[in-house]
């Protein structure tokens, strides 16, 4: 007779923590071979020296395969009972992408479908793959300010076109062909402020001139903030404006407003990454880049570690640099194709 009892009370195989060995284990198609040494080479670093630090930048140069080295890195958290775990994808037309890319890897995910944000995220099972501008709005599912989803780690993917979400997620753009009468109200507003600057600019705006800009004077704009709070919570339910409108209402005084005979530009001399906390109390984040130009927003737009811009994990192993240079021979000679 046959002991089952002995096969039903066997131990349950640990997960593997270890980036590499995950990838030695996970079922990939077969046609994925082993990790390139770059790969390798990160991965090694960040768990043997670097995984224990709230805030990391990694650069890659373009065609390294920064996107699975993001995802083992968060299977690894989620192995270690570490999570919730999000990986953010700059648009919505890349997060499709990094969907195929957890497929062709074996690696679990789940994307925001109409009921929410996913149990399965939430309870530490499987990476959450969504878009930057999914997270970063005044009406985000993951919540602002102090209702919000907490996350252990969450990883900004091509985090310089995450940056340009996270600013226009404070930013109002109001068209004027869609938007006449909102348009019109702060052009009214500031009418005499714009004559003082310059008439015959203020004119080009006012007859259509697409080529004239002028900036509301920051004293006028300061003076005026009731005013300009009156007029846009007229239009909160327009979808130029209520997506900002709960970022932007309690500290209109710290923007600037630009104006076109087309256009009005709302910004802030920086966002409050704050007002997001599912990014801002992370217990780590990480941002993924090929090209890193602008390294001071991380410190005033993202509140990162000074030491986290100063030491970046990068490869060593390969010394060309991720700016790219395109030669096309037939603007050189007619016989070169």
């Amino acid at each position: 007779m046959v002991d089952f009892s002995k096969k039903l009370h066997k131990k349950k195989i640990e997960k593997k923590v270890n980036p590499i060995d995950i990838y030695e284990t996970i079922d990939r198609k077969s046609d994925k071979g082993p990790l390139r040494p770059a790969q390798t080479e990160i991965l090694e670093s960040w768990y043997n020296q670097r995984k224990e630090e709230r805030d990391l930048i990694v650069k890659l140069h373009t065609g390294t395969g920064k996107t699975l080295i993001g995802l083992l890195i968060l299977q690894s958290v989620i192995n270690s009972k570490e999570g919730p775990c999000l990986y953010v994808c700059p648009n919505i037309h890349l997060v499709s992408q990094v969907c195929a890319e957890a497929e062709k890897f074996g690696i679990g995910y789940c994307t925001i479908e109409d009921t929410g944000v996913p149990d399965e995220f939430i309870s530490g099972e499987k990476i959450l793959i969504t878009h930057a501008q999914k997270l970063f709005n005044g009406l985000s599912v993951f919540g602002t300010n102090n209702k919000f989803t907490p996350v252990g780690t969450i990883i900004l993917d091509d985090s310089h076109s995450c940056i340009d979400s996270i600013k226009d997620a404070f930013s109002i753009s109001i068209d004027k062909k869609q938007n006449e009468n909102l348009y019109n109200s702060f052009l009214t507003l500031f009418e005499n402020d714009l004559i003082a600057q310059g008439e015959g600019s203020f004119l080009d705006i006012k007859n259509g001139n697409y080529n004239t800009l002028m900036n509301v004077p920051y004293w006028s704009w300061y003076d005026k903030t009731s005013d300009i709070l009156e007029i846009l919570s007229r239009h909160i339910h327009d979808n130029q404006v209520k997506f900002s409108w709960p970022l932007l209402k309690d500290t209109i005084e710290h923007y600037t407003c630009y104006i076109t005979s087309s256009k009005i530009e709302i910004s802030p001399y920086y966002p409050n990454v704050n007002d997001f906390p599912t990014f801002s109390k992370a217990k780590h984040r990480i941002l993924m880049s090929a090209t890193t130009q602008d390294d001071s927003f991380f410190i005033k737009g993202l509140d990162f570690n000074i030491n986290a811009v100063k030491s970046p994990l990068v490869t060593h192993s390969q010394k060309w640099s991720g700016e790219k240079m395109i030669i096309v021979p037939s603007l050189i000679r007619d016989n070169l194709d």
